[in-house]
Parts: C-alpha cells; sequence; structure tokens
C-alpha cells in the first residue's frame, strides 16, 4: 500500500493507523506500507520536473491544483487519461467537488462543464471508475476507536513479553546539563529549508543539522547552532513568549538540548539546504 497526500500529514497518519489495524483485523495483512514523506508538495519541490509523478494534483486552496514547476502544460495534461464519469469525454479538470453516489464510496468524480448541470440535478448518476469496474464499498463503517485500542494493548503486551520495559536507572537526582549554543527545533514543516529557517529565526543562526529516524527520513526536527549563549537564550524566550515562534506559518517547540558525550552534531558538519529524503 503506497499512500500520499499534498503535505505529508494526513497519509502519515493513515500508514500508522493502518500498521496498527492489521495487528487486529483478521484479513487486512498488507505486504508493505508506504508514504510520501513530506507528500506531494515536497516530491514536487525535490524533483522540479515531477519524478514518476503524473498529472495534476488537486489542491484544496484557491490555486485548485498542483503541476511540476518546470513541466510544460502540454506534457502534462498528455500524462492524465481521464474521462468525464457521465458522457465519458476526456476531461483533467477536477471542479465542483461530485463525488460517487455508491453505499460508502464517495470517492471524487470529474464532471466536465456540459455535464455539471446534469450532476447537480441527478446525483445519483455519479459512479466512480472502481465502482464501474465493479468494486463495492463496506455496507457498514469499521469501530477504529475501538480496533485502534485493540492494536495498542497487543503491542503493549508483547512489548512486556520481549522484555522491552524501560530497566534504566533512576536519573532524577543527576544534575542535567545543556549545550550552551545549541538548540532542538521540532514540528517543522516537512518542506522547510535552512534558509527559511535562518530567515524567519534571524541572524543568530549559525548551522542547522537535520534529524532523522533510523530510516535516514526527516520528521520535522533539527538542531541549530546559534551564535551565542545569549542568542540563544533570547530565541528561548521567544518561542516561550504568547504566540510562540512560527516557522512557515507553524507554530514550532523549541528548547534546549541535552548535553550528551556522544552528541556532537557538529562535528565534520556540513549544512544541507534541503531535509534529506532518505533512501
Amino acid at each position: 500500500v503506497l499512500m500520499y497526500c499534498t503535505g505529508g500529514i494526513r497519509c502519515e497518519r493513515a500508514t500508522a493507523l493502518l500498521n496498527e489495524l492489521s495487528t487486529v483485523v483478521d484479513d487486512l495483512k498488507p505486504k508493505g506500507v508506504y508514504h510520501c514523506r513530506g507528500g506531494i508538495e515536497r516530491y514536487m519541490k525535490t524533483y522540479a520536473s515531477g519524478g514518476y509523478w503524473k498529472g495534476k494534483n488537486y489542491l484544496f486552496d484557491k490555486r485548485m491544483e498542483q503541476t511540476p514547476e518546470v513541466k510544460g502544460i502540454e506534457d502534462v495534461e498528455s500524462d492524465i487519461d481521464s474521462k468525464c464519469c457521465l458522457c465519458r469525454t476526456r476531461w483533467t479538470i477536477y471542479r465542483g467537488q461530485f463525488k460517487c453516489n455508491r453505499s460508502l464510496c464517495r470517492v471524487p468524480v470529474i464532471v466536465c462543464e456540459s455535464c455539471a448541470s446534469t450532476a447537480v440535478k441527478m446525483p445519483e448518476s455519479l459512479v466512480c471508475e472502481l465502482c464501474r469496474e465493479g468494486y463495492r464499498a463496506p455496507t457498514v463503517l469499521p469501530d477504529l476507536v475501538s480496533l485502534k485500542r485493540k492494536a495498542e494493548e497487543i503491542l503493549d503486551s508483547s512489548s512486556r513479553c520481549n522484555g522491552r520495559i524501560s530497566k534504566e536507572p533512576n536519573k532524577q537526582n543527576q544534575e542535567k546539563a545543556y549545550y550552551k549554543d545549541y538548540l532542538f527545533i521540532r514540528r517543522l514543516p516537512l518542506t522547510i529549508t535552512a534558509s527559511k529557517i535562518k530567515v524567519e529565526v534571524g541572524p543568530e543562526v549559525k548551522f542547522v543539522n537535520w534529524i532523522c529516524d533510523k530510516n535516514k527520513l526527516f520528521y520535522g526536527s533539527c538542531i541549530i547552532q546559534m551564535q551565542s549563549e545569549a542568542s540563544m537564550k533570547s530565541l528561548l524566550e521567544r518561542a516561550s513568549a504568547k504566540g510562540g515562534l512560527k516557522i512557515m506559518r507553524k507554530k514550532v517547540k523549541v528548547s534546549k538540548v541535552f548535553m550528551k558525550d556522544d552528541l556532537k552534531p557538529f562535528d565534520h558538519f556540513l549544512e544541507r539546504e534541503y531535509p534529506p529524503v532518505g533512501h
């Protein structure tokens, strides 16, 4: 299963939910679950010619649709194989928010300008390509809340059986030491760049080091090195004030970096403008 969305948030949550549900639903055993990190928005910025993406990405804002920056409109149109669901003529524009009328399907369908009035008068005539081929959506919605709780119980029980409960000694009495010029920033937009951080945070930022998970994938966090301890404290105060710190219009979280012997984020460091896409 491969999922994608515009910004990468909905598909990330959906893949996490699907992975959880596959542990409790007998007939839900996907061979693999993947999603496009950062969504099509980030993918098209990384691959300006479109990469493996074909066609247009429908948007919910005034832009209405998104296409590769350096790909001509004629080439984009030639990649699309879509038809009006009523008259079956070739049509590549989604307008009117029309949806399939079959059961719980409700998949968006394309309706051309000539058929728009018919679609409004007779919405029961709208059928998506999947239902046209014979697909039938479930007639009852699944109880996702109870399934999710059951999955969490199974995973928690499995962790206990495998002895994964933390047995670290009590460190409450140990005094924590923090770096004097490092700050940890999380909840960054996945389309962020080092230049945007420096512009919106200020000239006191020396370097930006992206943080990745074990699969070398960026998940919205970084460590920044400030010019001085004073500039670090100033940014912390700014982030904790009313309204907080916003980067690309998104409120982010800022905290000190705990000093560890094995944490040397700027040793042999080469700053990258874009977060890593992963492998």
